[in-house]
């Protein structure tokens, strides 16, 4: 302790702890249970008792403490929550905000394509949902392109606890207007622990979208979620690892309306059309004295070659009365993802301790163009194929 019996230890790793204090013609003292939080300050003050050496007080349990050595406002999800509360498919952590003060319900935001680890989006306390910082082991994992969402979600068996921080933020907590929120990935420990687990979702336990046809069946979706933890020593009490594997495959029926040519229009009539179709080798460049086509309809000798080629290769509508969102068009839908986080430990004195982490995101989807072998955007997301990585280091 310094002169005036202070003491802090600015470098533990959080963990639970015991305090064992002794001094010469002072009862030793013991706490127990002493939990220590990543972001936080976990104060323990003691009172030494003049006794003879042989004499000791231990408490065993202690009542909850107010956070009085600093001023901001902060939560927790701690890893209790992670492993029992429920949480819908897909499994991602921030599901659990919701839970916190000042949150609104987060949301999926973009396709798949663009946000491929499905982050969600949130605004804290009115603030811009761009203004929110999210740290994994204390490097920030924001989306640059997308600063709304992160760039990487962690499995979920692979978080230790999510400490966030939403008023009057310390100077280590920037680069945040509405929630500091740092991410703890687990740590191997003394003893060897692992898990294996599976998650499965489909279409029987979903309703029947609003705007399917009439007749059309529920489409499928099959969601299936699946990994492996594990974590140890690789020397004991001083090198210690933890990685975890989490795969995801999600094979969907994608449906989307799409306009289309009506039978009639495919035959260059377009009498259906209040508005003049005008012929466009009548007139002047800049428009005047154009002629319409006779009853709106289009001459077959005035078809182009190509045109006609292109018109053949388009669909037929689905529901021939409509003009517009006249074809309903489905295909098979598949978004495969696999994650890898690994983190290792070394303590190399009381004093001195490190570690680092990798994390590694892939994925791939494949998605059908609306309009087949003619093209058109993909079905579901927009995108007719998307793949790549993402890569996350501490």
């Amino acid at each position: 302790t310094n002169e005036v019996g202070g003491y802090l230890f600015p470098t533990v790793p959080s963990g639970t702890y015991d305090i064992r204090i002794h001094k010469e013609g002072f009862a030793s003292f013991t706490r127990r249970d002493v939990e220590v939080k990543i972001n936080d300050v976990s104060r323990s003050d003691v009172t030494l008792q003049v006794a003879a050496v042989s004499e000791s007080v231990e408490v065993t349990a202690q009542p909850g403490t107010l956070q009085t050595d600093r001023a901001e406002v902060r939560a927790e999800v701690t890893s209790q929550q992670l492993r029992n509360l429920p949480i819908p498919p897909g499994r991602n952590y921030q599901q659990l905000f919701k839970l916190l003060p000042g949150f609104t319900p987060p949301t999926n935001r973009h396709s798949s394509s663009v946000n491929p680890s499905r982050a969600l989006s949130f605004n804290v306390n009115g603030t811009s949902n761009q203004s929110n910082n999210v740290r994994i082991d204390g490097a920030s994992a924001i989306n640059i392109y997308l600063s709304r969402v992160a760039a990487y979600v962690p499995a979920l068996e692979s978080i230790e606890t999510v400490d966030v921080v939403t008023n009057a933020f310390d100077a280590e907590q920037g680069l945040a207007g509405g929630a500091a929120i740092n991410v703890q990935m687990r740590s191997g420990t003394n003893e060897l622990h692992g898990a294996l687990f599976e998650y499965h979702d489909n279409n029987h336990t979903k309703a029947k979208p609003f705007f399917n046809p009439p007749g059309a069946r529920n489409p499928k979706a099959v969601f299936n979620q699946y990994g492996a933890t594990i974590g140890g020593p690789i020397k004991r009490n001083k090198l210690f690892y933890f990685t975890s594997y989490e795969g995801t495959l999600e094979r969907r029926t994608g449906a989307t309306f799409a306009t289309v040519p009506t039978a009639a229009i495919r035959g260059g009539d377009m009498s259906a059309s209040p508005r003049p179709v005008y012929d466009p080798l009548t007139g002047t460049t800049d428009g005047s004295g154009r002629t319409a086509f006779a009853g709106n309809v289009v001459p077959r000798s005035r078809f182009d070659p190509i045109v006609q080629k292109l018109v053949a290769l388009t669909p037929v509508p689905t529901f021939p009365d409509s003009l517009t969102s006249n074809y309903y068009a489905t295909a098979p839908f598949g978004f495969d993802r696999q994650s890898v986080d690994a983190k290792v430990n070394w303590y190399a004195s009381d004093k001195f301790n490190m570690y680092g982490r990798f994390g590694l995101f892939k994925h791939n989807i494949r998605d059908q163009q609306v309009f087949g072998d003619l093209g058109g955007p993909g079905i579901r997301t927009g995108d007719p194929r998307s793949f790549g990585y993402t890569y996350t280091t501490t």
